[in-house]
C-alpha cells in the first residue's frame, strides 16, 4: 500500500505541484535534522503580459534546505533557491542595437510538516517568489509574491541503500514539483540527482500595470547530511 501510494505521488508531481527539497527526512523525532546541498542547471522560460516570450539557455546555481525533527510527528522546514539565468544579447529592432539582459528567480519556503507514516509526510507554509534582473546594466526588481501551500512529500526503498523521492502541494500562480533518486555515500550522508521544475505566475512589478510569467526547470545533483 505504501509503495503505491508512493507511485501515485510520483506520477502527480509530473502534472501540477509545489513543493520540497532534496532526499526527505522522515524521521522527526526531536532534533533530528538534515541538511541538502544542491548544484543545478536550470534553463528559463520568461513571459510578460504583452505576449513578449523570451527563453534562457541553462546556468548551474546552487539550491539548498534544512528540515528539523519537533517530535510528536512534527518538522520545521527551510528550502531557498535562486536560480540565475546567463547574460542574453537581445536585438532591438526599433533602436537598432543589441540589448543584455538576465534574470534570477528567488524563492524561500517555510514550511510545517506532520509525518503520516514512514513514507508519507503532509506540509503547509509560505513560498515567497521574487524575480530580480537586469538590463543593460540597471537593475529591476518585481514585488514579493507570497502564497499558502499545502502538500506531500514521499519516499521508498528500492535498494538496499537506494530511495526514491517526490515533493509536490499547490499554491495559487506557483508550481514546483521535484523527483528525484538518493543513494546513501556514507553514515548519514546521502548523494541525490532529481529533476526540479518552479514556475511563477502573474508576477506584479513596481509602477508596471502588466505581469509576468517564469518558468525554470533543471537537471540537479548534490548530498543530503543528516545527524
Amino acid at each position: 500500500m505504501k509503495r503505491s501510494l508512493m507511485i501515485v505521488a510520483v506520477t502527480i508531481a509530473t502534472v501540477n505541484c509545489s513543493g520540497v527539497s532534496a532526499a526527505p527526512l522522515m524521521d522527526y523525532s526531536a532534533g533530528k535534522t538534515a541538511i541538502d546541498l544542491n548544484y543545478r542547471g536550470s534553463d528559463f522560460e520568461y513571459t510578460n503580459s504583452t505576449s513578449n516570450n523570451l527563453s534562457f539557455d541553462r546556468k548551474s546555481n546552487v539550491d539548498w534546505g534544512i528540515t528539523t525533527g519537533l517530535g510528536n510527528k512534527f518538522a520545521i522546514q527551510y528550502n531557498g533557491y535562486n536560480a540565475k539565468s546567463p547574460d542574453k544579447s537581445i536585438f532591438d529592432a526599433g533602436l537598432g542595437i543589441f540589448n543584455t539582459v538576465n534574470i534570477e528567480l528567488k524563492t524561500q519556503e517555510f514550511n510545517v510538516l506532520y509525518q503520516i507514516d514512514e513514507n508519507i509526510s503532509a506540509y503547509t507554509g509560505i513560498i515567497k517568489s521574487k524575480v530580480v534582473g537586469g538590463f543593460n546594466g540597471a537593475s529591476i526588481s518585481t514585488n514579493e509574491k507570497s502564497a499558502m501551500q499545502f502538500g506531500l512529500i514521499g519516499s521508498t526503498k528500492i535498494g538496499n541503500k537506494t530511495t526514491a523521492y517526490a515533493s509536490f502541494a499547490v499554491a495559487p500562480d506557483v508550481t514546483n514539483w521535484k523527483i528525484g533518486v538518493s543513494q546513501e555515500i556514507a553514515p548519514n550522508l546521502d548523494f541525490n540527482i532529481d529533476y526540479r521544475c518552479i514556475e511563477v505566475k502573474k508576477i506584479t512589478t513596481p509602477n508596471y500595470n502588466g505581469s509576468d510569467d517564469l518558468k525554470t526547470k533543471g537537471l540537479g545533483y548534490g548530498v543530503t547530511y543528516k545527524f
